[in-house]
């Protein structure tokens, strides 16, 4: 590994679009349909806002799943009805993308810093 290539593609893009992006290239490890990830991505993005100002995480949490950041999602989402949405949120936590206690599933949160992040994958290829 010491003298390896490296592949690297630079993707130009906003914060809001950067967690669809980012689910997207997950794709193949969660399994959610379209508008699964339209509102996971819009709900990474409010998060990530969120705890730009707040450290605690139960406090994130509370306000991202409160009545106003849901309202606020579902306007983003094409002014999305509260039973489609909430039918959503009830699908994403049957595949366990959220917790019952209204957390999103800490592997799908990226480490993301003002400038953005890296998503690295590692292949190894059988010998």
């Amino acid at each position: 590994m010491a003298n390896q290539k490296m592949n690297v593609k630079r993707i130009h893009t906003d914060k809001k679009s950067i967690f669809r992006y980012w689910l997207e290239f997950l794709k193949p490890y969660h399994k959610m349909r379209q508008k699964e990830i339209e509102a996971l991505s819009l709900m990474l993005y409010y998060r990530y806002e969120l705890s730009r100002e707040i450290k605690d995480d139960d406090m994130i949490n509370m306000i991202l799943f409160s009545t106003q950041t849901r309202s606020k999602i579902r306007e983003d989402l094409g002014n999305m009805g509260q039973k489609v949405f909430n039918n959503l949120l009830t699908s994403l936590r049957k595949k366990k993308i959220i917790t019952k206690d209204n957390k999103i599933n800490h592997v799908l949160i990226p480490n993301m810093t003002e400038d953005g992040f890296k998503l690295v994958f590692d292949f190894e290829v059988k010998k």
